[in-house]
């Protein structure tokens, strides 16, 4: 049932991610992306997506990596958007990732998946 959660989202996102990409959006920026994920996501996941330097430790959940470069090939720059828009438990992960659509745009949230493609 959870894959097919996933899988119904991504697909009601894609037609959307498609018509900006032909409505000549920008590209993303990995380099604005770091500067937002060090701010808010490096707390949990590191400031090298692997849960090292940067995680705060305590109360925050040990996260899978991001810096798996196999798993993070493997996975679609749309279903990266999914959770960081809708969060984890939206897409069948850990219920401890917030959503960050109401805080974070969709440029932003482009810029954070290019800046994670570098790790």
């Amino acid at each position: 049932m959870k894959f097919s959660n996933t899988l119904m989202a991504i697909m009601l996102v894609m037609p959307s991610l498609v018509m900006g990409a032909e409505e000549g959006e920008v590209k993303p920026d990995p380099e604005n992306g770091k500067v937002i994920y060090d701010r808010m996501c490096a707390g949990c996941h590191g400031f090298k997506g692997d849960g090292g330097e940067g995680h705060r430790g305590g109360f925050s959940p040990h996260v899978p990596t991001l810096a798996d470069k196999e798993y993070m090939n493997s996975v679609p720059d749309d279903y990266l958007i999914m959770i960081i828009k809708k969060g984890g438990a939206y897409m069948g992960k850990m219920a401890t990732m917030p959503a960050w659509e109401k805080r974070l745009d969709d440029q932003e949230v482009r810029d954070i998946v290019a800046h994670m493609r570098r790790f």
